[in-house]
């Protein structure tokens, strides 16, 4: 049976040796916490920066686990607290190694196709997006949220059951390496790469290193395999040249073999545009804005045709697809304002992403651009942060308010680019940028909210809609 695992399995995968237990038991699943772990399940003791899992290696017998995995080291002490013998322990030389180990075994066991997406921006709607489309007529495994590491991965892939017919994975990366492994765990035969950008350069260091480490899913790909590649981005076309199979592109630009044209946006959050694939084509009203998402919809469109699905399956999935909060979300007031919260995280090329659909709606009245400091950009930090702040003044928006220790680069920015003192507020919190809105903004203007996720800028959204009220 492919669903469950039998603790010779799991011996053999990890390299483990087993302390104490049957060797007919059979294992149901996998878990790495306690409080969601299920009778019959194996518990893998990780340790982590703020736990370490063989301190609840007896919490997880007592909510019903079958065994747990332990490293060496951590016999003596679990084994003392533990001490159900009816229980499997099985040691190992590093628990995390084995959780992933005992992950690629158990990909190897289902010969489905899977899809990687990594990428600088867009990975996790476009994971979901080229989900919404392939549930339509396949059963399929996903990470679930943005479970997209070295551990997220590996227990995405333990669930897979013999019914599973497809697979999408996001995998994210923070150096170089790390995407290399998590194909050696997934085994994908479809890459996509959503674009390429500066990020994680506390880690890289620079572009170049971005593009070495997002490169390695390409690497990884077979002659026999296919890669889904943004044919407006220069650095995801770089990346390409590492791809031994089939390339399939996408874009607006160019000549992109699936391709967005007749693009026309609403001001309810609605985009509409054509897909064309060749000589086909089909209309499509996406329930998000932005230009970057239109992107992520022909990535999400170039991947699912590769499954042998049709225009009119990805229409169908594309407009039932539910947008993520936080993330370009438009939200209308009874008060007559406009907030798009895009406060999920922040990083160059999303801020600029953010700011160019923020300016869509000067027609409709003014606009602000409420930042938040973007983090892990290293050395190159100050001058992204003041590019951020040209890109305000180039893309004709109207007020400007920041917080956090890096934002006076983005101030120094707009002011440089002409940008009016008087419309720039420099704020110590949360709170005092809401104010300065509660103040200024009024029916018919358009609030922007962005930055990274340590920023928590999404405060100021539930201010705003909190304190909402009709005029």
């Amino acid at each position: 049976m492919k669903d469950a695992l039998n603790i010779n399995e799991i011996l053999s995968a990890s390299k483990g040796r087993l302390v104490r237990g049957d060797k007919r038991l059979s294992i149901s699943g996998v878990s790495i916490d306690t409080r969601s772990i299920k009778k019959g399940e194996l518990f893998i003791a990780i340790k982590g920066d703020r736990f370490d899992g063989h301190d609840f290696v007896e919490q997880a017998f007592a909510n019903g686990a079958a065994g747990a995995v332990i490293n060496e080291s951590q016999i003596e002490k679990v084994v003392k607290g533990a001490a159900d013998n009816s229980k499997a322990l099985i040691a190992v030389s590093d628990t995390l190694y084995a959780l992933q180990e005992l992950a690629a075994f158990h990909r190897q066991k289902h010969t489905i196709s899977l899809c990687a997406v990594t990428g600088t921006n867009g990975k996790t709607t476009t994971k979901e997006m080229i989900a919404r489309i392939l549930s339509q007529r396949l059963f399929i495994v996903k990470n679930e949220g943005n479970l997209n590491n070295h551990i997220g991965v590996p227990l995405t892939l333990l669930r897979l059951k013999k019914n599973h017919q497809a697979g999408v994975i996001e995998m994210g990366m923070s150096g170089l390496g790390e995407i290399t492994r998590l194909c050696e765990i997934a085994q994908p035969n479809i890459g996509v790469i959503t674009n390429i950008g500066p990020a994680h350069l506390e880690g890289l260091g620079n572009l170049e290193n971005v593009i070495k480490a997002k490169s390695e899913l390409l690497e990884f790909l077979s002659e026999s395999d296919t890669a889904v590649i943004n044919a407006d981005d220069a650095n995801s076309l770089k990346a390409a040249s590492k791809m031994r199979g089939k390339v399939v592109t996408f874009g607006i630009e160019y000549g992109a073999d699936v391709r967005a044209i007749n693009i026309k946006a609403d001001e309810l959050g609605k985009t509409s545009f054509t897909i064309q694939k060749g000589k086909d084509g089909i209309g499509i009203i996406l329930p998000m804005l932005g230009r970057h998402n239109i992107y992520n919809a022909l990535s999400a469109a170039a991947a699912a045709l590769l499954f042998n699905f049709d225009l009119e399956d990805v229409k169908e999935g594309l407009e039932k697809f539910e947008p993520f909060k936080m993330r370009s979300e438009l939200r209308l007031l009874n008060s007559g304002l406009r907030i798009i919260d895009d406060s999920y995280n922040a990083n160059p090329a999303s801020m600029e992403a953010a700011i160019m659909l923020l300016s869509n709606f000067k027609n409709s009245g003014r606009t602000f651009a409420v930042l938040g400091d973007m983090f892990e950009l290293g050395g190159y930090a100050e001058d992204a942060h003041l590019n951020t702040g040209r890109k305000v003044v180039d893309f004709g928006i109207n007020y400007l308010i920041v917080m956090g220790n890096l934002s006076k680069f983005i101030v120094t920015g707009a002011v440089e680019s002409g940008m009016s003192e008087n419309n720039i507020f420099v704020c110590v919190d949360h709170q005092e940028a809401l104010d300065i809105l509660n103040r200024y903004a009024k029916a018919g203007d358009t609030i922007l909210i962005k930055g990274s996720r340590k920023m928590a800028m999404e405060k100021i959204a539930e201010g705003l809609i909190k304190g909402d009220t009709k005029e």
